[in-house]
């Protein structure tokens, strides 16, 4: 039930990352304006990818670098397949840079949110060890 809940806070996160930066590139003049349909469409790819990176979690990949890369090919493949599909940029080198760009950053954001969360984990987990070994040794 925890994955599943990491897994849906992680797409969120990189909707509304993507989202973010989708205006903030907008404001740059580098984005056409953002639709409802293609906020729309932006969701659909932030939750493809995510299904796409649990899949990946499935196969028997132990080296976290191999684990990355496959994510990271699993964001750019939807980034570039889904913003062709959906029609969300002018499709030419440049856009599909930019919007890969925007993919891997959220992607980055999404990695550093699990290990933020992950380490705050570790630290109540090991917190609750030592309470525990002190209040032993406090009863020997």
């Amino acid at each position: 039930m925890k994955n599943l809940l990491l897994y849906i806070s992680g797409a969120c996160f990189a909707f509304t990352f993507s989202t973010i930066v989708y205006s903030l590139f907008r404001l740059l003049g580098i984005f056409p304006p953002l639709t409802e349909k293609m906020t729309l469409s932006m969701l659909v790819i932030s939750i493809v990818i995510t299904i796409l990176i649990w899949l990946s979690h499935l196969l028997p990949l132990e080296n976290p670098m191999w684990v990355y890369t496959l994510e990271a090919s699993c964001v750019m493949t939807v980034m570039i397949v889904a913003g062709a599909f959906f029609n969300l940029y002018p499709f030419g080198l440049y856009n599909v840079v930019m919007v890969v760009l925007v993919g891997l950053i959220a992607y980055g954001s999404v990695i550093s949110l699990i290990y933020l969360h992950n380490k705050a984990d570790e630290m109540k987990i090991n917190h609750m060890i030592l309470q525990r070994r002190k209040r032993d040794a406090d009863d020997h």
